[in-house]
């Protein structure tokens, strides 16, 4: 009895003395090697045209055409295989275990054994491969012809047996007109060889629901990422004494270049202080925003993430934050496109985006997103009848901070909005008491002339929070009958944020637009306190003491970690920022990152 099926009889196919991939001897595929042909069959469009209960007229202007009649494929002797096929599974025909080949099924065994041998070789040379992994790689055997050994020659392989043979010097040709096999496949371009066409098969069924969901499945796996949803844990000091005894910190972790895509210098230095502010590490790190879990399309929080896996992957050549600029284009309209931005607005524009990928975020100000969490404070505004001594006030939320400059004699055209950073420090100031800097109760003339045309951040915050008189018509009084009355307006900060930044407005506008080059001195260390509503009230109680001075709050303490700097004019330039990374100051300017002195970052024009 032949064990041959009747559709293997009917392409003239002889009994092979060895199963389909069964040959101990042969080098070239394993015993147990994983198939995805166990997975649970799929229905597809092929299943749904092939299907024998289709009514006459699914088939359009030919009802009298039947389902098999139909040809996915180029190749007459593939084409028929395919037609013995569903004829056989239609009528039910039950085969033994000797005669269960099927064309197919060899088919998608060897399409996947050909991807994860090509995996395995990259995986091998590749530097993130664990040694068990790389062990597990190296069980594979390796493709070689079975008649001369050699793996180069272009192999090909017998999908009516085991036999792989290279196609250079023949083997493979003289092993299908011995065995009068018909079909064969390319092991590295998987694709179908007809032995009586004597070309290549390109048919498009067993494309789409062979080759094609094979390799969909191969990537798949290779890209999988398991990410489990973020629980809170408090370490215990045992715990913490483990963790300090047994890490160690590799060296330059966190710190890499970003390239520039087009004018993207702008991106580059916000992502960079961004990725350096601790707040922000912390979440990102510490999986808080979950990419599998989001549903946001085009959300910078997913991109945030990735960019710290990206930054902390321990690579050193400049990362290329394409997908970063790609949401953003996406979702910022108005950045959109290579042409030259403003670093500060797009730094708004990326918080409020931020905010919006944040699970459970609201329009409140007591939103408890990381960005609020981080950046938000309050302002308050205090409006002071001159008349009746009436005192209004009002909260405005606040990102960031924006101080006006005094122009140097000398004016320069140009353009910046450069942002100076601040964030909380354990690191305080030793001593209850500190005196106020202004200082002005003793020297009001020197105070005056300061607040005029001093340009240090202390002198800007002054002329910030200093009160202004408003127009005869710009304040009507509730207690003065709402009648038109001079007043005084006073911004201080009711709320400070962890992380507090200014804005410089290096913008002069008159006939023309100018960038004002003047140098502003800013610390190291800023208190806040004499700039907030309540170091206001104890100011105005203090008044009238020549000797004032100020208690110290340490909450309102600050300690730079990143300056922002722009180089240029109005129509052009280039956008450098400083960062500290683990005590130590960096200067980024795109991929370029290069150690640099505190002294150099204090004597930058922020």
């Amino acid at each position: 009895m032949s064990s041959l099926s009747p559709h293997q009889q009917s392409l003239g196919l002889t009994d092979s003395p060895v199963s389909s991939l069964s040959s101990p001897s042969s080098p070239s595929f394993p015993d147990t090697f994983p198939s995805s042909s166990n997975r649970p069959p799929q229905t597809t469009v092929y299943d749904i045209l092939h299907n024998p209960n289709n009514p006459p007229e699914f088939y359009g202007e030919h009802p009298k055409e039947h389902p098999s009649s139909l040809v996915t494929s180029g190749c007459t002797h593939l084409a028929q295989f395919k037609k013995q096929r569903r004829r056989t599974l239609e009528d039910e025909v039950v085969i033994d275990d000797d005669d269960r080949w099927d064309l197919l099924t060899s088919y998608r065994s060897l399409v996947h054994y050909s991807l994860a041998w090509h995996k395995s070789r990259k995986q091998l040379h590749s530097n993130t491969t664990t040694d068990r992994k790389r062990k597990q790689y190296k069980e594979l055997p390796l493709p070689q012809c079975s008649t001369c050994l050699d793996p180069l020659s272009r192999l090909h392989v017998c999908l009516h047996c085991v036999y792989m043979g290279c196609w250079r010097k023949g083997h493979i040709q003289d092993h299908m007109r011995e065995k009068h096999h018909v079909f064969a496949m390319d092991f590295n371009h998987r694709t179908l060889y007809c032995n009586e066409c004597g070309d290549y098969v390109y048919d498009n069924e067993l494309t789409d629901t062979i080759v094609r969901q094979e390799t969909i499945q191969s990537e798949s796996r290779r890209r999988k990422r398991v990410r489990t949803a973020n629980t809170s844990w408090e370490p215990t000091s045992q715990d913490m004494s483990a963790i300090v005894k047994n890490s160690t910190v590799p060296s330059c972790r966190g710190i890499r270049g970003l390239c520039n895509m087009g004018n993207t210098c702008f991106m580059n230095v916000i992502l960079q202080s961004f990725i350096h502010n601790p707040l922000l590490k912390a979440y990102f790190l510490s999986d808080q925003h979950n990419p599998s879990r989001c549903n946001n399309k085009f959300c910078l929080c997913c991109e945030m993430d990735n960019l710290y896996a990206q930054v902390y992957s321990g690579k050193k050549e400049p990362y290329g934050p394409c997908t970063f600029l790609h949401s953003m284009w996406m979702s910022l309209k108005e950045l959109a496109g290579y042409a030259q931005q403003d670093a500060h607005e797009f730094f708004i524009s990326a918080l409020n985006n931020l905010h919006a990928g944040c699970e459970g975020h609201s329009l409140s100000t007591n939103c408890t997103c990381i960005v609020h969490r981080t950046f938000a404070g309050l302002l308050q505004s205090n409006v002071t009848c001159l008349k009746c001594g009436n005192v209004t006030s009002t909260m405005d939320p606040m990102l960031d901070i924006s101080l006006s400059l005094r122009p140097v004699e000398k004016k320069k055209k140009s353009l910046s909005n450069n942002k100076v950073a601040g964030t909380t420090t354990a690191t305080s100031t030793t001593g209850g008491n500190i005196a106020q800097h202004t200082n002005n109760s003793n020297n009001p003339a020197s105070f005056t002339r300061r607040l005029k045309q001093g340009n240090s951040l202390m002198d800007c915050l002054d002329r910030y929070t200093h009160p202004e008189k408003l127009g005869q018509n710009e304040y009507s009084c509730s207690k003065c009958g709402n009648t038109f009355q001079e007043a005084t307006k006073q911004l201080s900060v009711k709320r400070l944020p962890p992380v507090l930044s200014f804005q410089l407005k290096r913008f002069e506008h008159g006939i023309s637009a100018s960038k004002i080059e003047a140098k502003i001195k800013f610390p190291v260390e800023l208190d806040m306190t004499p700039y907030t509503t309540h170091g206001k009230q104890l100011k105005s109680k203090n008044s009238s003491n020549s000797s004032s001075s100020m208690n110290m709050d340490i909450s309102n303490q600050y300690t730079l970690f990143a300056v922002i700097n722009h180089h240029g004019k109005i129509d052009s330039g280039h956008y450098t920022m400083f960062s500290k990374h683990r005590g130590e100051w960096f200067k980024f300017e795109d991929h370029n990152v290069t150690t640099t002195f505190q002294k150099d970052v204090l004597d930058s024009k922020a």
